[in-house]
Order: C-alpha cells, then sequence, then structure tokens
C-alpha cells in the first residue's frame, strides 16, 4: 500500500524539500505547503501588477523568499509571529542574499498581516528611501497573497489582471478556483489587507472570479 504522503504532489509535502531547508537558511515554517502557496500567488500578483511597481527580478526573488518564510515565527508564537519572522530571518543568514537584502526580506515577511511599514518602526527607518519604496510595495503584494490562502488548502488556484478592467482609479484581479470552492472568507481578507496596496498604488483592489476550469 502506499502511503498519503506518496500520493501527494511535491508542493503538499508537509516537509520541506532540502532544496527549501537550503534556501530558508534552515529555517522551519508551520505549513510547507501554505508557504509553497502563497510564494506562487506573489510571484503571480508581482506579475499582475508590473505596471504598477515597474520592479525587476531582484526585488522578484526578495518577495518569493520571503513569502517562503513569512510565517517562520509561528514556531516561536502565533500572536506576533510576523515580529517573530523578521527576528528570525535578520540573524538567519540566507544563501545568494546580501544582509541589505537579507534586511528587506525580513521587511516584507514582517508586514505580511497586522500593522503597515512606518517611519516609527526602526527596521524600517533604518533602509534607504528606494528600499522602504520596494519593501511597501512587495509587502502589499504578500498580504493579499497570503489573504487569498486564508483557509491553507489553495482554493484560489491562480490569478492574473484583468488589463480592461485596470484604470487609473481601481486594479482588477481575476482568481481561478477549485470547483466549487467558497471564496468568502479568503476575500473578506483579501479586501481587508488590501490597504497597504490601496496606499502604496493609489488604486482600489478589486477581485473577478473565473469559470472553473
Amino acid at each position: 500500500m502506499h502511503s498519503i504522503e506518496d500520493q501527494l504532489e511535491w508542493w503538499q509535502l508537509p516537509q520541506p524539500t532540502p532544496e527549501e531547508l537550503q534556501l530558508s537558511g534552515g529555517l522551519q515554517v508551520e505549513d510547507w505547503p501554505h508557504a509553497r502557496h502563497v510564494a506562487r500567488l506573489s510571484m503571480q500578483l508581482f506579475a499582475a501588477t508590473e505596471p504598477l511597481h515597474g520592479l525587476d527580478a531582484k526585488a522578484l526573488r526578495l518577495l518569493e523568499r520571503a513569502a517562503l518564510l513569512h510565517n517562520t515565527g509561528m514556531l516561536v508564537e502565533a500572536r506576533r509571529h510576523h515580529k517573530h519572522s523578521f527576528r528570525l530571518i535578520k540573524e538567519t543568514p540566507l544563501p545568494d542574499f546580501s544582509d541589505e537584502e537579507r534586511h528587506e526580506i525580513a521587511c516584507i515577511a514582517r508586514y505580511h498581516r497586522r500593522a503597515l511599514p512606518s517611519l516609527a518602526h526602526e527596521e524600517y527607518a533604518v533602509m534607504s528611501r528606494t528600499a522602504r519604496r520596494r519593501v511597501s510595495m512587495l509587502a502589499a503584494l504578500l498580504r493579499i497573497a497570503d489573504a487569498l490562502d486564508y483557509n491553507h488548502d489553495a482554493r484560489v488556484l491562480r490569478l492574473t489582471s484583468v488589463p480592461e478592467e485596470c484604470t487609473r482609479e481601481r486594479w482588477t484581479i481575476q482568481l481561478w478556483t477549485r470547483p466549487l470552492a467558497d471564496l468568502d472568507e479568503e476575500l473578506d481578507q483579501a479586501h481587508e489587507k488590501a490597504d497597504l496596496f490601496e496606499k502604496v498604488f493609489k488604486r482600489k483592489l478589486r477581485f473577478q472570479i473565473a469559470a472553473a476550469e
């Protein structure tokens, strides 16, 4: 007989792959399938909002690593896990990233929930103006990607922008979902966590649900 794990796709496996452990500097997260899915949605959001942020491939790498590690602090404490994630990432060497880049990754993860970036926060204030803007834009995307997997079960399969519905006042994202998936909680969370997106990009965020494929 095959075990349950034998029947899962690699991204559904509860344990990290050797490559993921190498990329994380050995840091663990409490839910690897969720971390992988949020990273995937974050990268799709990056592509879907490129006309707004104009960031490069380096920024995408920062976002991807922050998304993978955004919940590493959950293994310390749930209530303030975003702050613990910042500390753990900040203290852990990550391959292929400088100390300055790791600080940005830590900040992006720190702002995936709760308070918005603020000059009152030392970790944000110490960065250059360019780095602060990059962190704010990338954290805005991570907040939404995390919200769209609120139930940690990959109900949102993929997403893209709807160019004809993107204007100077709003930005529309189309979602493809699993058949019969209920997105009420995901959409409630996404609208709530769109606060940073709407502040940074000065557009209202809207969602459309595509017909099941």
